[in-house]
């Protein structure tokens, strides 16, 4: 009878501990989102790791920077 109360314990403690892991890895990491910007010549808001800059302009194409130099 101890055993099985021990493993029952242990399954307990198995899955509880299993779901809050598992529930840590579904927050996405912080590099996925990001500040958005937006382009100058179109307003287009894009990531501002993807924007083209010039002085404190944000462009979403090359197109657009040279556009407006």
């Amino acid at each position: 009878m101890r055993i099985l109360v021990l493993i029952a314990i242990g399954l307990l403690l198995y899955v509880i501990i299993g779901s809050l892991l598992r529930r840590n890895r579904t927050v996405p990491p912080k590099s996925i989102a990001g500040k958005m910007v937006k382009c100058k010549h179109c307003n287009l808001h894009i990531l501002e790791q993807e924007a083209l800059r010039l002085g404190d302009d944000y462009y979403c194409s090359k197109e657009h920077l040279e556009s407006d130099k």
